[in-house]
């Protein structure tokens, strides 16, 4: 059985979970405010993965419908000093935290006087308050005994601090004291983007000289992160599929996502690597010109495979 890969979202109150996650779904399912526990029900959505091969792949085969890979994301209440004691929401922030496999800890990095914080020692948005703030959910992860998950810590910046040294800078502090990978979004812009054309959002972000959107990054790390694998699936030239799949499993494995069936009556797999299809022109030109291979049960699924599963009756 191939189980469902789960990204959750954490962080203390206000930090801009909520907002992190409407941006990811593109639509605003999670009500945001500046007020703690606004998020107390996880929402769940499923997200998809950016993917040129698959819409260049798209566009040479001209199928019905195109499905992109997908990453599940998961946001979680917020959390508070004594969490593991039960403070706030803490029972239900650390039982959600244990069935996710990885997590991205939103941590604020913005200044907003109408958005409270319990540690006013600290000035907003500085360096002091992110590394107190990461500290916090590490030390109440701990105590909870959740034991180690991967992460990727996601700075949520203000749009002044867009593609600036001081951001730079942090990215660079945070990642080498935490040993974790780290990005830096404007949630708030990014959710207001969800309001735009395709066609308003690249001119936005071309004004905003911003080359590479921050939520596309945290998708395609949350893949990572996950250990996930993009194959892919040509069925009569009708229909174009990317499948989410982890690392290191073999084409029975794969054949069973696509359909139970096809394991059950799997005989080969013929595959060749998307790239290789895209230069070719399509299955029929690769076939021609000897591209394609045979592979068994237990090949192992490389990233980018293209597979069409031959089964029996």
């Amino acid at each position: 059985m191939i189980t469902l890969m789960e990204m959750g979202i954490v962080g203390l109150p206000n930090a801009g979970k909520s907002t992190l996650f409407n941006a990811l779904v593109s639509r605003r399912l999670a009500e945001t405010a500046p007020r703690p526990f606004t998020t107390i029900n996880p929402h769940e959505a499923v997200v998809t993965l950016p993917d040129g091969n698959l819409q260049t792949l798209s566009s040479i085969i001209k199928p019905q419908e195109t499905i992109p890979a997908s990453v599940t994301f998961i946001d979680i209440a917020g959390l508070v000093k004594g969490a593991h004691k039960g403070e706030g929401l803490g029972n239900q922030f650390l039982a959600k935290i244990r069935e996710v496999d990885a997590f991205c800890h939103v941590v604020r990095a913005f200044y907003d006087p109408l958005v409270s914080h319990e540690n006013t020692r600290f000035v907003m948005g500085s360096l002091e308050q992110i590394f107190d703030d990461i500290e916090t959910v590490n030390i109440e992860l701990e105590l909870g005994e959740i034991g180690d998950k991967p992460s990727v810590i996601v700075l949520n910046i203000s749009e002044d601090d867009i593609n600036s040294i001081d951001t730079d800078e942090k990215i660079i502090a945070v990642s080498e004291k935490f040993k974790t990978d780290t990005v830096a979004i404007s949630a708030k812009i990014e959710e207001d983007l969800v309001d735009f054309t395709q066609e308003e959002k690249e001119s936005y972000l071309k004004q905003a000289d911003i080359k590479n959107s921050g939520l596309e990054k945290l998708i395609i790390k949350a893949y990572e992160f996950l250990d996930l694998i993009t194959f892919y699936t040509v069925k009569g030239g009708k229909e174009v599929h990317a499948w989410s799949f982890k690392r290191g499993k073999t084409a029975i494995d794969a054949a069973r996502k696509v359909h139970t069936d096809f394991a059950d009556k799997f005989i080969k797999a013929e595959v060749i690597g998307v790239e290789d299809l895209i230069k070719a022109g399509g299955w029929k030109e690769a076939k021609e010109k000897g591209k394609i291979r045979l592979e068994g049960k237990d090949y192992i699924v490389n990233n980018g495979d293209v597979i069409e599963f031959k089964v029996g009756n």
